[in-house]
């Protein structure tokens, strides 16, 4: 088991970064520091939230949100099928 201390400093380091997630958007939940450690955060931002289907690319046209080693993958396939042509 954890110490009463060891808990208290690690709440309080989750708290202090959740509290800087939402800052970095400009917007102030909570007024005390203890409130962010005992609720989930989450960052809603186009960056973090991309899924890969069913929603428009981040920046550009529509269509399938990829990782980036999907994309590779999808590429080297298509060379692939390039070359056997």
């Amino acid at each position: 088991m954890r110490k009463t201390a060891e808990k208290r400093h690690n709440d309080w380091k989750k708290a202090i970064r959740k509290r800087k997630i939402i800052n970095a958007h400009g917007i102030d939940y909570y007024d005390n520091l203890h409130q962010y450690s005992k609720n989930k955060i989450h960052c809603s931002c186009p960056f973090c939230r991309a899924k890969t289907s069913k929603r428009k690319r981040v920046w550009g046209t529509g269509g399938k949100n990829w990782s980036i080693n999907d994309e590779k993958r999808i590429e080297e396939m298509q060379d692939q099928i390039l070359d056997n042509e």
